[in-house]
């Protein structure tokens, strides 16, 4: 019996044009069979596992998700906690990009997972919102300087920093995470405070 030989595949330029716009528009098809905006739907289906799988995905895909953007800020007030974390960590990956979902990721901040939290603030580290849309994510950062994870109150000082004197109110916080038995932290909280509390000159 002989067996027949497959033809390796092999991929022309118009195929290679065609999937290069289809993560434009994010209809790129991933490993499982489904494309970006299939996965961004299921993220607002009734399914619990189902929008768990999704957001979970789409947090391997990195740049590719970004046709799921509103999906994914959705779903950061997903019922499910892990639906939650897998959006937070995905729009994480997506870094300036995500600036689209920094109202969300604000929200966020007031009710989020301590596993989630530290994607939401090193999105919004990464993110960088203007002043006037920061603001409003100071108290929760003052709470994300508490953190038990180091990473989570590093990002929190380096968003502070970027608001500067508006976060006034983190001046005390900071001064406590500038003694942070970690180095990265009391390195950027005392960075921060020099724009948010500067001292005036005698």
């Amino acid at each position: 019996m002989t067996l027949a030989h497959k033809k390796p595949l092999i991929y022309g330029a118009a195929t290679l044009v065609a999937a290069a716009a289809a993560v434009n528009v994010g209809l790129l098809v991933l490993d499982r069979g489904k494309s970006v905006a299939a996965l961004a739907a299921d993220l607002h289906g009734p399914d619990a596992e189902a929008r768990r799988d999704a957001a979970k995905e789409l947090s391997k895909v990195g740049p590719e998700a970004k046709g799921a953007i509103a999906a994914l800020a959705d779903a950061l007030a997903d019922p499910d906690e892990r639906v939650r974390y897998y959006a937070a960590k995905s729009l994480a990956e997506l870094g300036p990009d995500a600036a689209p979902a920094t109202a969300a990721l604000i929200e966020a901040l007031k009710h989020v997972d301590p596993d989630a939290r530290y994607y939401v603030v090193k999105s919004l580290s990464k993110i960088d919102p203007p002043k006037e849309q920061a603001v409003p994510a100071v108290p929760g950062l003052i709470q994300a300087l508490k953190d038990p994870n180091p990473k989570t109150r590093y990002y929190a000082a380096k968003c502070l920093k970027e608001v500067g004197p508006d976060a006034k109110a983190a001046a005390t916080a900071l001064k406590e995470a500038s003694r942070d038995a970690d180095r990265e932290v009391r390195e950027a909280a005392a960075d921060a405070l020099k724009k948010v509390a500067p001292r005036k000159r005698s």
